[in-house]
């Protein structure tokens, strides 16, 4: 092989190397969900935290509740950052553990 071509066979092995950094998810409850806006708000407060995707959402038993999952990098996001950005909206949010809620 020439050497060319091993520099660039190294360099995608190199890129295809998983980071340090790992994706999370979590679940956090969210409550005050009494129209389509809520949600969308909610959503656009998630991911204006940097890494955050939202996986799924599931409404709660009781009205204006629910649940989303939401995966992000832990390395560039936490769970209170994503928590806070909720609040900060004004509706109430919680980190709910596996099997809560």
């Amino acid at each position: 092989m020439k050497p060319i071509q091993r520099a660039i066979v190294a360099l995608g092995i190199l890129a295809a190397a998983p980071a340090s950094a790992e994706e999370q998810r979590i679940n956090i409850g969210v409550g005050e969900l009494t129209c389509p806006t809520c949600s969308f708000t909610v959503a656009a407060a998630m991911r204006g935290v940097p890494t955050v995707e939202i996986i799924d959402f599931t409404e709660g038993e009781e009205f204006g509740t629910g649940t989303y999952i939401v995966a992000f990098d832990d390395q560039a996001a936490n769970p209170d950052m994503i928590i806070d950005a909720v609040l900060s909206n004004g509706y109430p949010a919680e980190l709910l553990q596996a099997g809560d809620s």
